[in-house]
């Protein structure tokens, strides 16, 4: 957007000489295809009926970062674009690349059933429809052939549905800022948030034992999060880091019993055997030390507080070594005590200056915290805001105002609001909310959903609940979709009796009677069938699981998960958690479409 202002006001100043010349200008945008955005920019800086031309070449940057993840790959997911500048800029894109999706797939994704939830998804589906739409009237008469063909086996009879139907949902980063703005757990967030991925690579200095320390290791480890050849990162990749060293050890353990074989090889086929393996048993040997380095490099950061914390080393003779507390864990426990509402605003501002003076973190740490405080205590008074702005600007410099003024401005932190009529009831309106911070009541919002769950006894290799990737918070966005297909979470038992039954129908619950009225944002969902195929599902009875498995050999259904604004590896797990402990929804496919991977400093860094 600043390159587009930037040549606005160049062609402005140059406007005169061009058109005494008798010349005419055109622009070429290389970008991945965001022709509504750019015309809408340029019409506002006022040039854009002096241009002959403005032409799109669209390099169509679509990264596949892991089997079950789609991202654009833009700077901090797009943020800056969405909230500085209030650009459709990322949103577009994403349509442009769902659009991608469904045509290389030969028009076999076909979106049945539609989830909208905040006002960047309503948009991105009808830029999304605007497209198909200008896309079908190119097609040649065969490729709509192939479309039609495609919907008369969709909607031939229910199994067929069942097996084929295509559900989008599609959420704005704003539904739950709270999840992106805590410390993640999981072993593929903590790659990224405490080393730092680019398109899923990670290198580190094995040789450094503290974050920053200079080494003069000339050959650093390089890992890439999602290689195809590596079997031994999915089965990591989502679990809390205190688990990942067992799971290596016990891999570790493994390929030595398999090495150790070749003493007990008795014939020349065992031996040819043996050799033919020995190629893959040093693959994964080699994919082991590279996780053990990298989760050993984690730890040497994020040092505990004690034995028994969530974030527990990952190799108990690495124990003794650590001190008696971490920066690590009284953030992350001041994180759990705001989202718990166990302290009052001021005793917040308090533990918030004293880990700042303490251990002078960075400026986006402090600013998460009191973000967190401002969400769930809906703004705090005047005095501790005051103080704590004061305070962060002397601790980090008055260049830092302009970005208070902007969270103001958004509504994500900000001081209560002064009220002048003293019979007024508490506030309602939506518009005394910030669009972009969607959740009205956290409270409100955390109980109804089961976000804070209670599970005592958590196996965090098995865990039972979705808590595990964050501290004790399980991810508002992974409940929206969880909710579709499956109400359970709302029993405080823990309970699933219909879905752990071998005869559970395919059931989808959608957001009715959802309670979602502390939510800011639109609400859309609709079930995509054509007018002549409605009278299929007037009064359809779901089939059962056990006869749709029994009558296809693969499933073929999926389930498209959007996110507007980005996501952190740690919802990216817990989204994959809740589809999977589901019978109805673990065999289907996911898909998660993304504008960016990002960290909790994102966020505030965009704003900048």
């Amino acid at each position: 957007m600043d390159d587009i202002i930037n040549v606005s006001r160049y062609l402005k100043e140059k406007q005169l000489i061009f058109n005494s010349g008798g010349l005419s200008i055109s622009l070429i945008f290389v970008d991945s295809g965001r022709t509504e955005s750019t015309k809408l920019m340029l019409e506002s800086q006022g040039i854009w009926g002096d241009l002959r031309g403005v032409y799109h070449w669209n390099s169509g940057t679509v990264a596949i970062l892991d089997d079950d993840i789609v991202t654009l790959d833009i700077k901090q997911g797009g943020l800056k674009q969405l909230l500085k500048y209030e650009s459709v800029e990322p949103i577009e894109s994403m349509a442009h690349a769902l659009l991608q999706l469904v045509v290389k797939s030969n028009y076999k994704v076909r979106i049945t059933n539609l989830y909208l939830k905040g006002d960047w998804s309503i948009k991105f589906w009808k830029i999304y429809q605007k497209l198909y739409k200008e896309h079908l009237a190119h097609l040649t008469a065969d490729k709509r052939k192939i479309i039609e063909d495609q919907d008369e086996t969709l909607f031939s009879d229910q199994f067929s549905f069942f097996n084929r139907n295509v559900d989008l949902v599609c959420l704005d980063r704003g539904v739950d800022l709270v999840s992106c703005l805590m410390t993640q757990l999981s072993y593929a967030g903590l790659c990224d948030e405490v080393l730092g991925c680019e398109l899923g690579v990670v290198k580190f200095d094995r040789n450094a034992t503290k974050e920053g320390e200079e080494s003069h290791d000339d050959n650093p480890v390089t890992v890439k999060l999602g290689d195809p050849n590596d079997e031994i990162y999915p089965t990591i990749r989502d679990l809390n880091l205190s688990m990942v060293g067992s799971v290596l050890n016990t891999k570790a353990r493994q390929l030595q019993s398999e090495y150790d074989r070749r003493n007990q090889l008795k014939d020349i086929n065992e031996m040819k055997q043996f050799v033919g393996e020995l190629n893959h048993l040093k693959e994964l040997q080699s994919w082991v030390q590279k996780h053990t380095s990298l989760a050993e490099r984690i730890v040497n950061i994020v040092r505990p507080a004690q034995r028994s914390s969530p974030l527990d080393t990952l190799f108990a003779d690495d124990l003794e070594d650590l001190p008696e507390y971490s920066y690590y864990s009284e953030f992350i426990e001041l994180q759990q005590d705001i989202l718990a509402d166990n302290l009052d605003a001021r005793k917040i501002s308090t533990k918030i200056l004293d880990l700042m003076y303490k251990y002078e973190p960075s400026i986006t740490d402090v600013l998460k915290l009191l973000a967190l405080t401002i969400i769930v205590k809906k703004g705090i008074r005047d005095q501790e805001y005051n103080t704590l702005k004061s305070s962060i600007l002397n601790a980090y410099g008055i260049h830092y105002l302009p970005l208070f003024i902007k969270l103001r401005e958004l509504k994500i932190i900000y001081p209560h609001e002064p009220q002048l009529n003293f019979l007024a009831t508490s506030v309602t309106d939506d518009q005394d909310f910030g669009k972009y911070q969607l959740i009205k009541d956290f409270r409100s919002v955390a109980y109804n959903m089961n976000l804070l769950p209670v599970v005592p006894d958590q196996d965090l290799l098995h865990p039972r609940e979705a808590d595990f990737a964050l501290p004790g918070y399980v991810p508002l966005i992974a409940r929206l979709v969880e909710a579709i297909y499956d109400r359970s979470f709302l029993q405080t038992d823990g309970s699933n009796l219909q879905n752990e039954r071998g005869d559970a129908r395919y059931k989808k619950y959608g957001w009715d009677n959802l309670s979602m009225s502390e939510l800011n944002g639109e609400v859309y969902q609709e079930l995509l069938v054509p007018e002549n195929k409605r009278t299929l599902f007037s009064s359809l009875i779901p089939p059962k699981m056990s006869q749709l498995n029994s009558y296809y050999r693969r499933r073929r259904d999926m389930i498209i998960v959007a996110l507007v604004g980005g996501l952190t590896y740690s919802e990216i797990a817990t989204i994959r958690f809740v589809l999977s402990k589901n019978e109805i929804t673990k065999g289907k496919q996911l898909v998660i479409l993304t504008t960016g991977i990002i960290r909790g400093d994102d966020l505030f860094e965009a704003l900048v």
